[in-house]
């Protein structure tokens, strides 16, 4: 049976000019109907263009789009969920005060009500998707709910960053990590979204939410109405070495001589060994490929009075620490640029023995 109804389903869809939906439908029985709705499921996933849209009119026929509604209004959260999908997969956007007075009690709904406008391209996407996501006491999201509000974001920013701006010193420290992972996707897009609570963000009690602040940061580098608003001798006196160390990543990719000198400066002594590789390794990615790298001359920094004068006005500790962090960054350079360059040979001496 599902063969048979395979056949046909595509012979309608491009054998025809008409396919004839409502007229063969009418015609089947309710195993066939079932069936024909599982092999609708399949190709509503793997079509897009003209192909979902000739097969939307399909779902009408099969009574999908009512039968949805009417499950988003009346059934329990499963038959909610199963619903949303559907109206996601046919690109059929309901009455949005269907979607916010049933689908805003579990971030999957929340997540799955948005996608439907996304996937439907309405003029309101960005506006009542990220109303749906972040509206009342939003919680954190899965990887597909922070992926649903980075492309409605990505369609208009600004309703994201005035939902963050007013409402992000209020939400939970997992979901505000997940709306810092989205600003900094959206760095082409931003325009002139006021990112003041992305920086402010760098002050949180939690230091997971912290580092996802230095980590969306990072991506704007070319942004210096933001970069004036950071403080960079603010860094050596976080007391968590993961956020130091993401600060140090931040900086690298800017990558101007102001960042480089604001890591030689807290990350040189800094007290912890992984933050000190990490400030290594950041700065000795700055060098170019052509240049060698000393692995006995690393950079130095004034650290100022109060320590045991050695090196430039550093402790003998510290100097001697990041040396040795230093040393072991150019090595792990050298040897992954020996890696690259003997895939390279290997992958031109296949080509040569196929050609």
């Amino acid at each position: 049976m599902r063969a048979a109804l395979r056949s046909e389903l595509l012979d309608r869809l491009y054998g025809r000019d008409d396919p004839a939906w409502d007229e063969w439908v009418a015609g089947l029985s309710a195993a066939e109907r079932d069936e024909l709705e599982s092999l609708l499921d399949v190709y509503l996933r793997e079509l897009d263009g003209r192909d979902a849209d000739a097969l939307a009119g399909l779902g009408r026929a099969l009574g999908v789009h009512e039968r949805a509604r009417r499950e988003i209004a009346n059934g329990g959260y499963w038959d909610r969920t199963h619903a949303l999908v559907w109206l996601a997969l046919l690109r059929d956007a309901p009455d949005r005060d269907l979607l916010r007075t049933h689908c805003t009690e579990t971030p999957r709904e929340r997540a799955a009500a948005a996608r439907i406008l996304y996937a439907a391209e309405t003029d309101d996407c960005a506006t009542t998707g990220v109303d749906l996501l972040l509206r009342d006491e939003p919680e954190s999201f899965s990887v597909f709910g922070v992926d649903t509000l980075y492309r409605v974001a990505e369609r208009d920013p600004s309703p994201f960053f005035e939902r963050a701006a007013a409402d992000f010193a209020r939400w939970p420290p997992a979901l505000q990590r997940q709306a810092l992972l989205v600003v900094r996707h959206l760095t082409t897009v931003v325009g002139d979204a006021d990112l003041s609570w992305v920086v402010g963000s760098l002050s949180s009690p939690d230091p997971s939410v912290r580092s996802a602040a230095w980590r969306a940061l990072g991506a704007y580098g070319w942004n210096r109405a933001v970069r004036d608003t950071v403080d960079l001798a603010a860094i050596a006196a976080d007391p968590t070495p993961p956020v130091r160390a993401s600060a140090y990543r931040a900086l690298g990719t800017w990558g101007d001589a102001e960042a480089i000198a604001a890591i030689e400066a807290a990350g040189t002594a800094d007290p912890d060994a992984r933050a000190r590789v990490t400030a290594a390794e950041t700065l000795v990615s700055q060098r170019t490929s052509a240049e060698a790298v000393d692995p006995n001359d690393p950079p130095r920094a004034d650290l100022g009075a109060g320590r045991t004068a050695s090196a430039n006005g550093r402790s003998v500790d510290e100097t001697a620490a990041f040396d040795i962090a230093w040393a072991w960054a150019v090595e792990h350079a050298r040897f992954d640029r020996l890696a690259r360059d003997i895939s390279r040979d290997r992958d031109r001496l296949h080509d040569e023995v196929r050609g």
